[in-house]
């Protein structure tokens, strides 16, 4: 699957964000792509709080990030997030985390997930949600 629905979250780098050479801390571009992912899922008309309501969940089964360039306290970023493979089980987003004011790419990186139920138990991705993913991707187009 290959779509070029994209979703931009904008944000400023918060002080606890960084470290004490006042660089963001690897750790929050993880968080980053969370929050990117979720956005993502809720700008497709899919929010994962109603995912996880419904009794699944998105296990994260593999993070990769390739930090390019540091980004400090007060920059402005934005963490523009893609959908790449939907499978029956499993689903896989890719990230670009651009400064804002410069529009230097700072950080690439991409998690793979696998759908659970409440009890942690590998399930399928629910057919309403595997719809409503794939629908965003064919309306993007």
């Amino acid at each position: 699957m290959k779509t070029t629905f994209s979703h931009i979250l904008d944000l400023t780098v918060r002080f606890a964000e960084t470290d004490l050479m006042g660089v963001v801390h690897h750790a929050s571009y993880i968080v980053w792509f969370e929050a990117g992912r979720v956005a993502w899922m809720d700008a497709a008309g899919t929010p994962y709080a109603q995912i996880s309501n419904e009794g699944y969940n998105f296990a994260v089964t593999d993070v990769q990030c390739r930090y390019r360039t540091a980004i400090r306290f007060g920059d402005p970023v934005q963490v523009i997030t893609r959908l790449v493979s939907l499978r029956s089980r499993q689903v896989e987003f890719s990230y670009e985390v651009v400064n804002s004011a410069t529009g230097v790419l700072c950080a690439t990186g991409s998690t793979s997930h696998i759908c659970v139920d409440n009890s942690g138990a590998m399930t399928r991705i629910p057919a309403w949600v595997v719809e409503e993913l794939t629908g965003s991707v064919r309306n993007a187009g």
